[in-house]
């Protein structure tokens, strides 16, 4: 078949040269086509990205206090009738007792310094009928008379357990200081000097006896067999009539030794957290 070359309108005739190739372009020919393409991912952006994390650990977090309040609830409703039971003895027990053994005061001067006196002081506390007793502190105070207010010294007691039954002996010591002294040791109360006048006009008209009294604020926990409640007792003994020895005026000892305390008891419940 004769091959046809193209013409124009004119009738000219084009002819065609082959393009010039190199030696491996024209290897290459009857390679296969290859075509390499790129995608392009569009990139996330970090505000949302955070956006997205900070919600779902709000929610996380609003789950947990969620689960938390109804555990809480849970616990309110099925404990809090046990615990105002286990909180509350079924009657009021008798309270601990409390007793003055002895009490003997040394160095004791009232004159235009003041008042200075040491107090020594046995005591004897019994559990008699509770099936434990864990005294925290006890605070005791001695005073003049039978006003309170009118305080000369106090001291504290180291705290322990008692069981049924038993009992524990206690000596303390006081110590009342003359008013120049008193500045070293501020925790003493102050005796004034209407009152250093008034014990030492006593003593004379007396004949060398003076009253005072003793006052206690107990804070313990009772232990029952079901139950356990939180304490507070102040035990007070009043009238504690002493007499000075003959041959010591700065002397004197208690009249009426072993004297028991009257004790008030207020019962409050433990704290539930």
């Amino acid at each position: 078949m004769a091959s046809v070359e193209p013409q124009n309108e004119r009738n000219h005739v084009y002819r065609f040269s082959t393009l010039p190739q190199s030696e491996n372009e024209a290897n290459n020919e009857d390679e296969p086509l290859s075509i390499s393409t790129n995608t392009t991912i569009p990139a996330v952006s970090d505000n949302n990205y955070q956006s997205d994390e900070i919600f779902n650990i709000s929610a996380h977090a609003c789950d947990k206090i969620q689960d938390l309040l109804a555990l809480t609830l849970f616990m309110l409703v099925i404990f809090l009738p046990l615990y105002r039971r286990f909180g509350s003895p079924k009657q009021d027990p008798i309270p601990p007792i409390f007793v003055l053994n002895s009490m003997y005061i040394s160095n004791f001067t009232v004159g235009t310094k003041g008042l200075a006196a040491t107090w020594d002081a046995k005591f004897t506390v019994r559990n008699t009928n509770v099936s434990s007793i864990y005294f925290r502190t006890i605070d005791f105070t001695i005073f003049y008379k039978q006003n309170p207010e009118d305080a000369l010294s106090t001291t504290s007691s180291y705290p322990f357990y008692l069981d049924q039954g038993e009992f524990v002996k206690l000596h303390l010591k006081f110590t009342t200081m003359e008013t120049a002294h008193w500045e070293d040791d501020q925790e003493q109360p102050f005796v004034g000097s209407k009152l250093v006048e008034e014990i030492g006009k006593d003593r004379d008209k007396n004949n060398g006896s003076l009253s005072f009294g003793i006052q206690m604020k107990v804070q313990a926990i009772y232990y029952g067999e079901t139950w356990v409640s939180d304490v507070v007792m102040t035990p007070y003994c009043e009238d504690l009539m002493v007499q000075f020895l003959a041959n010591k005026d700065s002397a004197a000892r208690l009249v009426d030794p072993n004297r028991n305390f009257s004790v008030p008891i207020q019962w409050k419940p433990l704290p539930f957290f």
